[in-house]
């Protein structure tokens, strides 16, 4: 699997994740002040995001940097 594989699907648990809790992508970059347009280009696995915005986004999401990740 290549990196943009991977990056889609780390982009597809996040937006399950943001769903699950009932946010939009705009209510959870306002949570991590990020904008809506990052949110949706890491949902889309157009960014590449970093250790820190990936725990910004645990954060908002309420949930472990582990939790994140943890999808097959």
């Amino acid at each position: 699997m290549d990196n943009s594989e991977e990056l889609k699907r780390l982009g597809t648990r996040i937006k399950e994740l943001r769903n699950t809790k009932g946010l939009s992508q705009a209510k959870l970059g306002l949570l991590i002040l990020k904008d809506q347009q990052s949110i949706h280009k890491v949902e889309a696995g157009e960014f590449n995001p970093t250790y820190l915005y990936l725990l910004a986004l645990s954060k908002g999401l309420e949930i472990s940097v582990k939790e994140l990740l943890d999808f097959e």
